[in-house]
């Protein structure tokens, strides 16, 4: 099933080597053609992004467990979007002695009333 996360929390994940990028892609919805981004460009993309204060909230980012892996994730942010034109997917493993449930609490999105 898919769940919500937010952009920080996915930086966060990164960051503690919780998950580990595998590869990164962006697709283009207009051209149907995908490019890989490299994992340095996108790492720093997203640490700018995360500077960047209220705006890091406006892109969605949605992830969920790899069923036929049970040490991988895939997150992508645009494809639930219909007015992005751009989808960005990022294959991720889980780092070397991490708990799951872990990473699961930290990209969990917990709603506020």
């Amino acid at each position: 099933m898919r769940k919500r996360t937010t952009t920080r929390q996915l930086q966060q994940t990164i960051t503690d080597n919780l998950l580990v990028i595998e590869k990164t892609e962006i697709y283009y919805k207009t051209s149907r053609k995908t490019e890989i981004i490299d994992t340095d460009k996108f790492k720093d993309s997203l640490n700018f992004l995360c500077e960047s204060g209220v705006f890091a909230d406006f892109v969605d980012w949605h992830y969920e467990r790899n069923i036929s892996t049970k040490d991988e994730y895939i997150l992508d942010s645009g494809a639930m979007n219909p007015y992005s034109e751009n989808v960005v997917t990022v294959y991720l493993r889980v780092g070397e002695n991490v708990i799951g449930e872990k990473i699961e609490k930290i990209l969990e999105v917990t709603e506020e009333e």
